[in-house]
């Protein structure tokens, strides 16, 4: 499956770790994702975001964090808008461990709203600035500088509503566990073959699941399977069998059953949602 670093505005020749594009007018993005993070903040006018299931307005001084993997879409229909669409990966965040594992809860506060008494917009500009004249090794620390400013502020903005991004991120056995999964959601995987995988009993495997902010290890497993159904019904033709199978879902129906139960719709009603019929 396709997995994408950066939108097509940034196909520039720019740093692969991180880049900025300040943009004005109308325009319209496929549903999509990518390998790293990215941020898109509205300085003026508004845009149409697809994000977490559902479609939201975002207006002067707002913003959408975009967790690496997630899928989204942006339309600005009013061609006065005015924003800046910035991406980095994970090497950009130094060797700090905080990284970009984040855990799913993440997705209910990534959009911000009326964020202009804040340190955001300012960091923003400053940060495409900075990328704008990256060929000066100043700049670039200073762009790098910058970013961590705005992820800081992001770690802070989580971390009040109880969600602490470090300490998830430091338990590399839990993070291993995560990888596992995602590496192996396609096949027949049980909690014994895991726990065996990486020497440890069964109880052990089931806490560190825990740890992860999930109840269980088979709500992880699954979670991951969605996750993966939604981007084939976003940019495939593939039925729903199909992808139900491709993602480890041993029938259809348990598909279909889990789907609505991490999403709130159908897998269908999904696909009409990402992808509009024309």
């Amino acid at each position: 499956m396709k997995s994408y670093f950066l939108p097509k505005a940034f196909d520039l020749d720019i740093n692969d770790n991180y880049c900025s594009d300040y943009q004005v007018g109308s325009s319209q993005t496929s549903t999509h994702w990518h390998s790293g993070a990215e941020i898109i903040f509205i300085i003026k006018g508004s845009a149409d975001i697809l994000f977490n299931n559902a479609w939201h307005k975002l207006k002067d001084n707002s913003m959408l964090f975009v967790p690496p993997g997630q899928l989204h879409c942006c339309r600005c229909n009013d061609s006065t808008t005015e924003k800046i669409v910035m991406g980095f990966t994970d090497k950009c965040l130094g060797k700090s461990g905080i990284g970009l594992s984040l855990p799913p809860e993440v997705n209910n506060y990534c959009i911000l709203y009326d964020l202009k008494k804040t340190p955001i917009p300012k960091l923003l500009q400053k940060f495409d600035s900075h990328c704008k004249n990256n060929d000066f090794y100043n700049e670039e620390l200073l762009a790098k500088s910058t970013l961590l400013q705005i992820y800081a502020f992001m770690i802070t903005y989580w971390d009040s509503f109880g969600l602490n991004i470090n300490e998830r991120s430091h338990n590399k056995i839990s993070y291993a566990l995560y990888e596992y999964i995602e590496n192996h959601y396609m096949e027949e995987i049980s909690p014994y073959s895991v726990a065996k995988e990486f020497n440890m009993s069964y109880s052990a495997l089931a806490k560190k699941m825990q740890e992860t902010g999930n109840t269980s290890f088979t709500k992880t497993v699954n979670h991951v399977r969605v996750e993966h159904a939604k981007k084939l019904l976003a940019v495939t033709d593939k039925n729903i069998t199909e992808i139900g199978f491709e993602c480890g879902f041993a029938t259809t129906s348990y598909f279909i059953k889990n789907f609505r139960l991490l999403t709130g719709m159908t897998p269908k009603a999904y696909r009409q949602l990402v992808k509009p019929t024309k």
